[in-house]
């Protein structure tokens, strides 16, 4: 059984519950003490526990009243190994409280004793009789010495566990504690001075007796917070266990506790994070088989359509499908085109040239002509064909008008495409009675396509993929737009607002149709100012709130984003790319906002920016920016682009439930600080109405009440704690994906993954090894460490300012070439090829 596998026995909604532990799987479903997956709210079920049981004071024993199902099989890893780090003495100090248990041992004795001794006194206070006197006392005395034996490891684990935090229990435990344990003494002191005085009415009775029931009603206290400090506010603060990583247990975090270690939102180290798979399984290159069909024409001649209808007959055809668009900033007219790849392998990359070529229009015929090879098949309508004996001319606007109406001429092309490949008509009609809601005569216009496509005699073909109808057909056909969307919803996003701009406004228009199924509040703003100011307010009051933009827009919210920073109000911003300055090319792709995004704002404060390069990614990521957002209360700047959004890929299933969203938010107390000045920058946040507190938000410089003050010590002290967060984002920060076994790193980041990574497939050179970075910043030196033991390091991006590589030199990372496109195309595989061919020369 696989990690994959095992996962689904998480013993959730009647299924099975299984564990695994040092490489066997266990099944737990009849356990009382795994009910709903669950083990006493610490492990959950479908895991691999080895790692979390590492330091239980117990091994596989425990596990010989449990069935044995399978054996667990492990995934070679992906990403490059480091070592970990040496324990130091606090970690060697964790297990052992962790083993052992110290301080629970010691604080019970104490604990039972001052009950005792309050009992007791009640009843000598009732009776009078020298024997409840005695055992009053005695009870008294070793309560009090046991009470100093169990604050030392409970200070010991205070510091071990939770970084000697200031939050409410843990200051009441602490004075109260210290309160009992001076009580103590002095009835101690009262007694061995004159054992009669309890015997009497005297000032010195009153206060033994006074402190014998006072420490007893003491140590209820002290049990009632050591129960907040373990289990959480029951109600309030509920203990979550989530878990990311296959590979990795579950960790545990209460929301409730900002100050102590923060877990990891991912468990892994970050040298050998790996969030989900998403890798292809590929056969050997030369067994990879695909045919690129690049279809020309002008905006309004239906080439969207096309390519829907094209997409869907192909994946039923048993093909592994990928398209995507060039398009031109107008509605009727210019010269667009769609590229579609057909293959027996995953595709996630576009190609410059291509084997077939259709033109709709004349200008289309031209446009295109760049992008063939000598091979290449090229299909256009008679009218336009000319003199070129390389263009198989068509009557495709005739027999479109056949039917009435030319517009017909995109399903004609689909037929004709289908028969002359010599595919099965029946999943073509039936993509087109899907799109078409049963009107018939696009179907017959399909038709007379595909029969003059099996007409055409003495063509030279493309090798036509193998199908696997049974492996295609559990994937989906998903854009950027709509993963990034899905993404989103994970992370419990329930309110957007944006002004449209291409090419952000998918996200709008995809949540927009998510609101009949989920709860999400969405505004159309009158501008980008007022789209990420109404976000900032949704954070405010509670809700997870997200804007969408591209590069002009997100310019304007500068000021927004500042706010976002001084305020701790935590925002999701999805910003997808497109070429600039000014308008630029307003359809057109480039990684050319990361400048933008890093230094946004005025003042310094925290941010943190993700940029997916696949679906699996959009979503992961998506999901995670919400979680990082809300965790640290800063702005998530999430960076698309226009090929990214656009582009058509397959998905696997995407198992929702795995992705849990936790909460931060606290309830307030009346003596509240909004921005409390904790050990690492995160106050505790809370929103109006829940709870007593004021909840302050300004955009001035402010105490930790979040009253105005130009106190230049107050000022200091915030400047820092804003910054003490930077230090626990390096902590979270997602190591780059590592594929190969070379010393020569091809580094890039976002959108170029899937180009980089065919590329070097096709070069098949064992020197090698593509690096991929998703987690943009803050970057952290464990982060990078990966790229240390690389001969050559070389950075591909789809700008024309290598702005990647300065950061990568800035945290002092050598760059040796750098590969830059900013043509306003994604990278093309085969281009990028001679590319990365050109740089391996100039490096040898």
């Amino acid at each position: 059984m696989t990690i994959d596998e095992l996962k689904s026995y998480d013993g959730r909604n009647n299924r099975r519950a299984y564990i695994a532990y040092k490489d066997v799987v266990y099944d737990v479903t009849q356990s009382s003490l795994w009910q709903e997956g669950e083990h006493q709210g610490m492990h959950s079920a479908g895991v691999d526990l080895t790692s979390a049981l590492s330091g239980a004071p117990h091994g596989d024993e425990v596990f010989k009243e449990f069935p044995v199902v399978a054996t667990l099989q492990r995934e070679e890893s992906t990403t490059k190994k480091e070592p970990l780090p040496p324990q130091d003495f606090k970690t060697d100090l964790r297990i052992f409280y962790k083993k052992y248990h110290p301080h629970p041992i010691t604080v019970h004795f104490p604990i039972a004793l001052h009950l005792f001794a309050a009992g007791f006194d009640i009843a000598f206070l009732n009776t009078f009789k020298e024997i409840y006197a005695v055992l009053v006392f005695y009870a008294l005395f070793i309560a009090t010495v046991m009470g100093f034996v169990a604050m030392l490891p409970g200070v010991l684990s205070w510091w071990i566990n939770y970084n000697l935090s200031t939050q409410r229990p843990f200051v009441v435990k602490l004075i109260v504690a210290t309160i009992t344990l001076i009580l103590g003494v002095i009835a101690i002191e009262i007694y061995l001075q004159d054992p009669n005085v309890i015997y009497s009415y005297t000032t010195p009775s009153i206060i033994y007796h006074a402190i014998i029931l006072l420490t007893g009603l003491n140590v209820i206290i002290l049990g009632y917070y050591g129960g907040k400090i373990s289990w959480g506010n029951l109600g309030e603060e509920k203990m979550q266990t989530v878990s990311f990583d296959m590979n990795e247990p579950n960790i545990m975090m209460s929301s409730g506790s900002t100050e102590q270690e923060s877990p990891r939102l991912f468990s892994a180290p970050a040298s050998s994070v790996k969030i989900a798979s998403d890798e292809r399984n590929l056969a050997d290159n030369a067994h990879q088989v695909s045919i690129s069909i690049l279809i020309g024409g002008a905006a309004g001649l239906g080439i969207d359509t096309l390519e829907k209808i094209l997409s869907n007959a192909f994946k039923a055809s048993g093909y592994y499908v990928y398209s995507t668009k060039e398009f031109m900033s107008r509605v009727r007219g210019g010269s667009n085109t769609t590229l579609l790849r057909i293959a027996n392998f995953p595709v996630q990359a576009p190609c410059w040239e291509v084997d077939i070529s259709v033109a709709m229009d004349a200008l289309a015929l031209e446009h295109m002509k760049e992008r063939w090879h000598h091979d290449t098949l090229i299909l256009a309508d008679e009218s336009f064909s000319g003199d070129n004996s390389n263009v198989i001319a068509i009557a495709m606007k005739e027999s479109a008008k056949k039917f009435g109406n030319a517009q017909y001429g995109n399903t004609y092309i689909a037929g004709l495409l289908f028969g002359i490949l010599g595919l099965e008509k029946s999943f073509l009609l039936q993509s087109i009675d899907k799109h078409f809601k049963g009107e018939g005569s696009n179907k017959e216009v399909a038709e007379l396509g595909f029969q003059t496509g099996t007409e055409i005699e003495n063509l030279t073909l493309p090798k036509l993929p193998n199908t696997d109808i049974k492996a295609v057909e559990k994937l989906h056909l998903m854009d950027g737009t709509t993963a990034c969307g899905f993404g989103f919803l994970a992370g419990g996003c329930n309110m957007i607002t944006a002004y449209p701009m291409s090419p952000s406004t998918g996200v709008l228009n995809f949540m927009a149709s998510m609101s009949k199924e989920f709860d999400i509040a969405l505004e159309q703003s009158e501008d980008e100012i007022a789209s990420l100011m109404m976000t900032l307010g949704g954070w405010y009051g509670g809700a997870r709130a997200m804007t969408s933009t591209s590069g002009g827009g997100f310019a304007l919210m500068g000021e927004a984003l500042s706010l976002s920073g001084m305020t701790e109000t935590p925002a999701v911003i999805y910003l997808a790319q497109r070429p600039g300055p000014a308008t630029g090319l307003p359809t057109r792709t480039e990684q050319g906002d990361l400048n933008l995004a890093l230094y946004s704002g005025h003042g310094p404060f925290p941010r943190v920016l993700l940029a997916p390069g696949s679906l699996q990614e959009c979503i992961d990521y998506g999901y995670l920016a919400f979680e990082l957002a809300d965790k640290y209360q800063i702005p998530v700047i999430f960076l698309s682009d226009q090929y990214l959004a656009d582009t058509i890929m397959m998905s696997k299933d995407v198992d929702f439930s795995s992705y849990e969203q936790r909460r931060y938010i606290t309830k307030s107390a009346g003596d509240y600080e909004r921005y409390a000045d904790t050990k690492n920058g995160i106050s505790p946040r809370a929103i109006p109405s829940f709870g007593e507190g004021l909840i302050c938000a300004v955009g001035d410089e402010h105490d930790e009440r979040g009253q105005i003050t130009e106190d230049y010590k107050m000022r200091e002290q915030m400047v820092g704690k804003r910054a003490r967060k930077n230090d626990e984002l390096t902590r979270e920060a997602i190591a780059p994906l590592c594929k190969g076994e070379g010393d020569i790193a091809i580094i890039g980041w976002g959108s170029s993954k899937g180009a980089i990574a065919e590329a070097l497939e096709r070069l098949d050179d064992k020197r090698l090894e593509h690096v991929h970075f998703v987690w943009i910043h803050p970057l952290s030196k464990e982060q990078l460490s990966v790229l240390d033991d690389y001969k050559y390091r070389i950075v591909v991006e789809n700008n024309a300012d290598g702005a990647f590589a300065d950061q990568l030199k800035l945290h002092g990372v050598h760059v040796d070439e750098q590969i830059l496109q900013s043509n306003g195309f994604s990278f093309f595989v085969d281009q990028l090829v001679e590319m990365i061919e050109k740089s391996l020369k100039e490096l040898s």
